[in-house]
């Protein structure tokens, strides 16, 4: 079954509150969500000025192609979302691969966090993927600790000619862009992250080149033994926005 896609259904400022405090009692199950959330909230966020912030990947077997020395880094997001695959279901294949057809997402605003400790923005996805989709509050309370003004930034998905699409006109820009995939290494990380990817836009306004690094979860099993005809799988993710 495939999710819809996911939206807050009051001003982030009302659930501020609530999402804290449901927040931290996630957060507080392992000393490195606690670790994370203190030093989220004890940075200085009084400038989210991306100008000298540089995609650092610390990994030197991961060699992706750099952004298009004309393009400036426009957003940092945080993906909380699923890939979607299928299977065959009629005759059963045991010993089929599961299909991607394609994944959906909502891209909350890092810009403010990647600022002022990359490293830092670089630990998130990991846990970020171990957070129940439902559980809504935690994403509300990770955004507002990026900023008062942070929130979503917009959402990806793929379009009907299964092209990937980052529409971030949801979080009030006018910025978007439908892609294609030009570069991918599988990550250097785990086997069941979805691999790092460079996309570059077809069409659009404002975003030119998309990467997708840091992936935590999204794979799917490597064959489709005992799976459903249609399945989604977990997954986290940095998204770095050129333009």
């Amino acid at each position: 079954m495939y999710l819809n896609h996911f939206h807050f259904p009051f001003p982030l400022p009302l659930l501020l509150p609530l999402v804290l405090a449901t927040a931290n009692n996630i957060l507080t199950t392992t000393s490195v969500f606690t670790t994370t959330i203190s030093t989220l909230q004890d940075l200085d966020l009084t400038s989210c000025c991306l100008n000298h912030t540089i995609l650092n990947l610390e990994y030197n077997q991961t060699a992706l192609p750099s952004p298009s020395p004309n393009l400036t880094l426009q957003h940092v997001a945080l993906g909380r979302g699923v890939q979607n695959y299928t299977c065959p279901s009629s005759p059963a294949n045991d010993t089929a691969k599961p299909t991607s057809t394609g994944a959906l997402a909502t891209l909350f605003d890092a810009s403010c966090i990647v600022s002022s400790d990359q490293r830092l923005l670089h630990r998130i996805p990991a846990f970020l993927q171990n957070v129940p989709l439902e559980t809504l509050d935690f994403f509300a309370s990770l955004a507002s600790l990026a900023g008062p003004d942070s929130a979503i930034l917009g959402e990806h998905y793929f379009s009907a000619s299964a092209m990937p699409f980052f529409d971030l006109r949801l979080g009030g820009n006018d910025e978007w862009a439908a892609a294609k995939k030009v570069a991918s290494v599988v990550s250097p990380v785990a086997s069941m992250d979805v691999p790092w990817l460079k996309l570059v836009a077809v069409d659009g306004v404002g975003i030119k080149e998309v990467y997708r690094v840091y992936t935590a979860g999204g794979m799917s099993p490597a064959t489709c033994e005992g799976m459903k005809s249609e399945f989604s799988v977990d997954y986290a993710a940095e998204y770095w926005f050129y333009g």
